[in-house]
């Protein structure tokens, strides 16, 4: 009996497709894949090994039982189930061969990627009896997991060695977990797309017209665009010393471009036009001819304001952009899921990604095959991180040594951008900090000074009532506060003492498109100098492009003033701007916002002006550098190990998973019935509502989702404001839960508001 991959629903046997025919194609795509970071050889063996287990007769007895319909089209599933009810797993029969072919730690790791290449990366082992059946030491004896008997293949494995050198004991562990992700990402994005081109040929037709070998525009083309762009933005900018700045800080990057790939910083001033200026670096770095670098990623650290960094992208990008740009995030609009995008996010073959610091961390720590799959892609790359000093503390140590590894073992440069001081860089007193980052901008004290436009100024504490007083005084204002509570009992109140459709209130708990919406009417606003007072959460910090005459600050530490402060006299309109810090009626919460204030609170006596750069460093010694017990307070590099007595790698990948979080509440997603016409429900509410359709995209959702802990949405339920529907989003059914002027608020009805986070 010939031995099948796939078959055709519908169709006879002969016009199913041969095993060896799918082993061969996978094997020369994760080879091609592998090759992007020296590692050919362990690809084509990977693609070669990983479908062994359909030889079975039970696998293929399970495709002729199957009645002819298309099955294994890459679906997250190790075994397959047929028609007696037994299950015959395809994968662990692959892992083993290649763990006892290849011997000690080298097939470990093939058996790694093998054994998950549809449920995902398995951990080693476990203490757990039950939980034991999954994991790779378990599957890969014979004695205690029985699967269906595979004639061995007539296969030799050829020497395989590392494409690098382990960077002593302490690094080893970390090094080669890191490898099995790479290694796996491979395979993984090899097999779905070797198995979509034949189970689903018209869709893999328009797959490769996207790919960034035949569909994409390349960066040559995105570049001279760009040059374009920025040439008539510079000769119709009017002569100031803020647009002086810029173009003496984009010349900076354009020079930085020539040194060789690695760590780089961007340390520029809000305001300063890091956005396109470190664009242009990228794009610079990534075409001289001895980088041989593929594509772009920035990573922001919100989402709230990761369509304001695409939509410049777009414009300065024009026509190219869409589809050289895939944006991977939860909030995108409708009108932004072009089919380009669909198939960006899936496995990033684009040359520029607009994503979130939470994908792509997380991804580099995850475990199953979605988030892994793209990972291979982010090798010799440009990596541009906004607002790198956002990184959590007890995520550093693990995080950095990701970072550390791309640059070193993956060919990548990685950009650390700040309106602050350098956070991340190795110093006496951070030991864990990056080596080697070289500053683009040389000499940075000169440039803060030059765009210095804000002066801060103390009022110690301010009843909500007396707040109230001072904001409604000016013409146009922004307070930052640090709840969405005070942010929602603030606006009631400022809304007291003001004339209608002034004030307007920012918070997460408003859904995307209705802060996109805000948004607009507030920029308007502010350039035809109509009065406009914003109360918001931080989420205008990083990056919102707002420009007060003032700004007021609840308690903060030295690196999120700065960022109120970049709000303020943005474009140097002004003489000068003013901050105004106050102490509110409540101390920030417990945790990283109370730290973060208490640490600006300890240094206030001898730094008075938090944005003079040597209050910033003192600030990160404080509060980043000498936290040394709290780098990896989850215990994620604990999770990879080795026992070299018994020459065996003791990595706990689902474990690592969940202990690297940077988002550890768990959210449910609430669809609300927010429209831009008061007088009618969106229509994406209104067809999951009424039941008009079962199911919609998820990115037809999103701009309508406001996600919310998980307590809250139960609690919802109880009293029937809530509905979960059928396709697993929550629908809120009480209107009176969502305000047009504050989203959702739970102090509008009898809800328990401390349930629903800060």
């Amino acid at each position: 009996m010939n031995a099948y991959a796939h078959t055709r629903e519908g169709l006879p046997p002969a016009s199913w497709e041969p095993l060896s025919v799918h082993l061969d194609k996978v094997s020369q795509l994760c080879a091609n894949f592998a090759g992007s970071f020296e590692a050919r050889l362990w690809g084509d063996i990977l693609g070669r090994c990983h479908d062994l287990g359909k030889l079975s007769d039970a696998f293929q007895d399970y495709l002729h039982e199957a009645g002819l319909r298309s099955v294994d089209a890459g679906a997250e599933e190790d075994s397959h189930t047929d028609t007696s009810g037994r299950r015959v797993d395809h994968s662990t029969f692959g892992a083993r061969f290649a763990a006892t072919s290849a011997g000690g730690i080298f097939g470990q790791i093939l058996a790694f990627c093998i054994a998950g290449h549809h449920t995902g990366l398995p951990d080693e082992t476990s203490t757990n009896d039950v939980g034991g059946r999954n994991t790779l030491r378990y599957k890969l004896d014979a004695t205690k997991y029985p699967i269906a008997h595979v004639s061995p293949p007539a296969m030799q494995l050829p020497n395989l060695v590392l494409p690098f050198n382990l960077n002593g004991s302490a690094d080893a562990p970390f090094q080669l977990a890191f490898f099995i992700r790479m290694l796996f990402s491979c395979l993984v994005d090899a097999d779905r797309t070797c198995t979509e081109e034949f189970c689903d040929h018209n869709r893999a037709e328009e797959r490769s017209g996207f790919s960034s070998a035949s569909g994409r525009p390349t960066l040559n083309a995105l570049k001279a665009e760009l040059d374009r762009n920025l040439h008539e933005m510079q000769a119709q900018a009017p002569l100031t010393e803020v647009n002086r700045q810029r173009t003496n800080i984009l010349n900076h990057c354009r020079e930085a471009a020539n040194l060789p790939p690695g760590f780089f910083s961007l340390n520029v001033p809000t305001g300063g036009g890091k956005t396109l200026s470190s664009l242009a670096f990228a794009l610079d770095h990534a075409l001289r001819n001895s980088h041989n670098l593929r594509r772009v990623v920035m990573a922001i650290p919100y989402t709230s304001i990761i369509e304001q960094t695409a939509d410049a992208y777009r414009r300065a990008l024009g026509p190219l952009a869409e589809t050289s740009l895939v944006e991977h995030h939860t909030n995108l609009q409708p009108r932004h899921d072009t089919r380009s995008n669909q198939f960006g996010v899936e496995n990033w073959d684009a040359p520029l990604i607009v994503t979130t610091n939470v994908q792509l961390l997380e991804s580099l720590f995850a475990y199953r095959t979605t988030p892994c799959r793209k990972l291979h892609n982010l090798a010799r790359s440009v990596i541009i991180f906004d607002e790198a000093q956002t990184i959590p503390v007890e995520l550093l140590k693990p995080t950095l040594a990701a970072l550390k590894e791309l640059v070193r073992n993956y060919g990548c440069s990685i950009v650390l951008c700040t309106a602050t001081q350098p956070a991340l860089e190795q110093r006496s007193d951070f030991a864990l900090g990056l080596e080697n980052v070289r500053p683009i901008i040389p000499d940075a004290a000169p440039l803060f000074q030059a765009l210095r436009r804000v002066e801060v100024q103390k009022l110690g504490m301010k009843t909500d009532e007396e707040l109230a007083k001072l904001l409604v005084r000016e013409p146009s204002t922004l307070c930052i506060v640090n709840t969405k509570k005070h942010a929602s009992r603030l606006y009631d109140k400022l809304v007291e003492r003001s004339e209608a459709g002034d004030c307007f209130h920012l918070s997460t708990w408003m859904c995307g498109e209705h802060r996109r919406a805000a948004l607009v009417e507030i920029r308007k606003r502010l350039q035809e100098g109509r009065p406009c007072s914003v109360v918001s959460t931080q989420l205008v910090e990083a990056g919102v492009d707002l420009d007060f005459p003032t700004v007021f600050r609840a308690e903060a530490g030295f690196d999120s003033i700065a960022q109120a402060a970049g709000r303020c006299n943005r474009e140097g309109k002004l003489p000068m701007g003013f901050t105004y810090l106050f102490e509110a009626e409540e101390r920030p919460p417990v945790g990283v916002l109370r730290s973060a204030a208490d640490t600006a609170k300890e240094l206030a006596s001898l730094y008075p002006d938090p944005l003079d750069p040597l209050a910033v460093e003192a600030y990160f010694k404080l509060f980043y550098w000498t936290k040394k017990s709290d780098w990896d307070k989850h215990g994620v590099i604990k999770t990879m190990d080795i026992d070299r007595q018994r020459v065996r790698l003791l990595f706990q990948f689902r474990e690592m998973a969940a202990r690297f979080k940077i988002i550890s509440d768990e959210q449910l997603p609430v669809l609300v019935p927010y429209s831009k016409d008061p007088k009618m429900d969106n229509p994406v509410w209104d067809k999951l509502a009424t039941n008009k359709v079962p199911f919609l995209p998820q990115r037809q959702l999103q701009p309508y989702l406001v996600s919310v802990r998980k307590n809250a949405v139960l609690q919802m339920l109880v009293r029937g404001f809530v509905e979960e529907h059928e396709s697993g989003v929550w629908i809120l059914r009480n209107r009176s839960l969502y305000s047009r002027e504050k989203g959702l608020n739970p102090e509008a009805t009898t809800l328990d508001a401390s349930l629903w986070g800060i």
